[in-house]
């Protein structure tokens, strides 16, 4: 009969602001992942602190909500350890980019195959709408009244530095894109990295759906637009008008991780099958 999007249900209320882009994150993900056929058994999602984390009550599947930055080890270690799972890292700007940034280099440079959506609503938005370093400069923030003094990040710029093996840029606004980008991250084998481009009534009131209906648009419409080209990708986002959504780079040449290992080429098994019980009470004696 297959998966249905009501299999991920869960009977949490949501506390997410009205207006929250996380309410159509969360239905658009779901939606994927019942027309993947991936069973809430054959997923783990790894979750932020911040108002993405709180979707780990939200959705039904094996999760596990990590320490605030440190959602993608979280995720690696998952994968690693059982890779029949789809395994999906879910993290905010602020925790990526702030304490999270050198794992997020070494999962893109490593090649994990994992998908890992950031949410960017260019604020800590659950500690009441600090700065993050996706904050535009001078934008009066909590705790800095007369506006950030430094220049912020821009994260498309700095993931395709790395040379990623899957880019893509969706809106929160934009329903039917970001199912379809997100089928195609988690298709993806490699590291998938899907940047959302999320609404926040509450803190970021600048960012709205009439803004994005004027400002953002699909990179498809790009006549013969190449995603398979890095320099192509660098082109449409050397600036912000228009922001561009879509699959904005893929790079299919890289091996995984898991591909590399010399040590499992002959493997069959998965690494928790392997795990086995040992008995430790004679060498617990050695610290009587």
């Amino acid at each position: 009969m297959g998966v249905k999007i009501t299999d991920y249900n869960s009977p949490n209320i949501p506390t997410w602001c009205p207006g929250c882009g996380n309410f159509a994150i969360h239905a658009s993900l779901k939606k994927a992942l019942s027309e993947m056929d991936i069973s809430p058994s054959e997923l783990f999602m790894s979750f932020d602190i911040g108002c993405n984390g709180n979707g780990a009550d939200m959705i039904t599947s094996y999760g596990f909500k990590g320490l605030h930055g440190r959602s993608i080890p979280l995720a690696i270690g998952a994968h690693l350890a059982n890779r029949r799972m789809t395994t999906i890292a879910d993290i905010g700007d602020g925790g990526c980019f702030h304490e999270g940034l050198d794992h997020l280099v070494h999962a893109i440079r490593s090649n994990y195959n994992i998908t890992i959506l950031i949410h960017n609503n260019a604020s800590f938005a659950l500690t009441t709408g600090q700065a993050t370093v996706t904050t535009p400069k001078e934008k009066p923030m909590y705790g800095l009244p007369k506006g950030i003094p430094e220049r912020n990040i821009s994260i498309p710029e700095f993931i395709l530095n790395q040379d990623p093996s899957f880019y893509a840029r969706t809106y929160s606004g934009n329903l039917l894109q970001m199912g379809e980008i997100f089928k195609a991250a988690i298709g993806n084998k490699g590291c998938s990295i899907v940047e959302v481009l999320q609404l926040c009534p509450t803190y970021n009131r600048e960012f709205t759906p009439e803004w994005a209906k004027e400002n953002i648009k699909d990179v498809n419409e790009i006549e013969n637009y190449n995603a398979d080209s890095i320099e192509s990708a660098r082109t449409v986002l050397t600036n912000n008008s228009p922001l561009y959504t879509g699959i904005i780079y893929q790079n299919k040449t890289l091996p995984t991780f898991y591909d590399s290992l010399e040590s499992r080429k002959d493997s069959i098994t998965e690494l928790v099958d392997e795990v086995k019980t040992h008995d430790i009470k004679n060498l617990l004696k050695y610290f009587e």
